[in-house]
């Protein structure tokens, strides 16, 4: 599910996917070959009118998580999403993507239209990927930092490493407020690695491509001096300033959801009164939902921040 959108004349993804479902009190922002598919699965599962074996990317899995654009209403819940080594992440895009795709095609239009090829190696890809401005780039490949912010603002209340998805999903689960798991992985092309022999060239034009997730999120940058490949450049970018104040605030917000996370499970009274405030936002929103257009107005935002700085200030 892609929603484009034009900015001037450039064709731009819209790529912040949110989800989530009733009697689970948080919210997942969806990022591509994140583990996405388990966490969205996991989510699926826990509806009661969810058939065995079906799938989290069907037209009834999407129903059922309340699958949407990050700009679209939702409850006024606790975000929360995970990143990946940015390199490790776009090989496993690549093998999944693209290896998978030969001798059937590819799965996404969106490749097609920039003119990839299945066939294409890595380096060829790679290659292709830097004669394409950024915002045009097919989603599941555009750099981790523009799926988790829009217009400068950072979306998420949580962002976590899924390298370290073992150690941060109990905060998860017990902000949810729910007995929320995450079973092994699902559709996973994860765990192998960068592979020991893509070329310098390669790794260069990759680190500079995503170097901006490599600095919000804490992964160390590969550092090289091999400039064969010309890397393209973002049309809007962020300041140094910008950065930081980013940089601080996901600090701030993760210190403040694990704090909340202590909170809910040392302390029964403030545990109830936080369901309960969690349930009538959610009634609050389907209220909403159903009595007006999907358009997110000005009173509605409004409404969401002020319930997020009460139970989360």
């Amino acid at each position: 599910m892609n929603y484009v959108t034009k900015q001037g004349d450039c064709e731009v993804e819209n790529h912040s996917f949110i989800k989530f479902v009733p009697g689970v009190y948080v919210i997942y922002l969806s990022v591509p070959k994140v583990a996405s598919s388990s966490i969205s699965y996991a989510m699926l599962n826990t509806q009661p009118t969810s058939q065995s074996g079906m799938s989290e990317h069907s037209p009834e899995g999407k129903a059922l998580t309340n699958w949407r654009p990050a700009e679209s209403p939702h409850p006024a819940l606790p975000i929360f999403t995970f990143t990946r080594h940015p390199i490790e992440k776009f090989v496993s895009y690549y093998r999944d993507k693209f290896v998978r795709a030969r001798g059937q095609g590819f799965e996404l239009d969106h490749l097609k239209r920039l003119k990839f090829d299945p066939d294409m190696s890595l380096e060829e890809a790679v290659r292709h990927m830097m004669t394409i401005p950024v915002e045009k780039m097919e989603h599941h490949a555009q750099p981790q930092h523009r799926i988790l912010i829009k217009n400068g603002r950072l979306i998420p209340d949580f962002v976590g490493k899924v390298e370290d998805i073992s150690n941060d999903w109990p905060l998860i689960s017990e902000v949810s407020l729910y007995d929320f798991s995450v079973e092994q992985k699902k559709n996973s092309t994860e765990g192998q690695g960068v592979p020991p022999d893509l070329v310098e060239s390669v790794v260069s034009a990759l680190a500079e491509y995503y170097s901006l997730d490599f600095e919000l999120f804490g992964y160390e940058k590969p550092v090289s001096e091999d400039r064969t490949i010309k890397v393209v450049r973002p049309r809007y970018r962020l300041s140094n300033e910008q950065i930081k104040e980013l940089k601080d605030e996901i600090v701030k917000r993760r210190t403040v959801f694990i704090r909340l996370a202590d909170r809910l499970k040392e302390d029964p009274d403030f545990r109830e009164g936080y369901l309960s405030s969690m349930k009538a936002e959610f009634n609050r929103f389907q209220v909403h939902a159903n009595s007006k257009s999907s358009k997110l107005d000005p009173y509605v935002v409004d409404l969401m921040r002020r319930v997020k700085r009460m139970l989360m200030g």
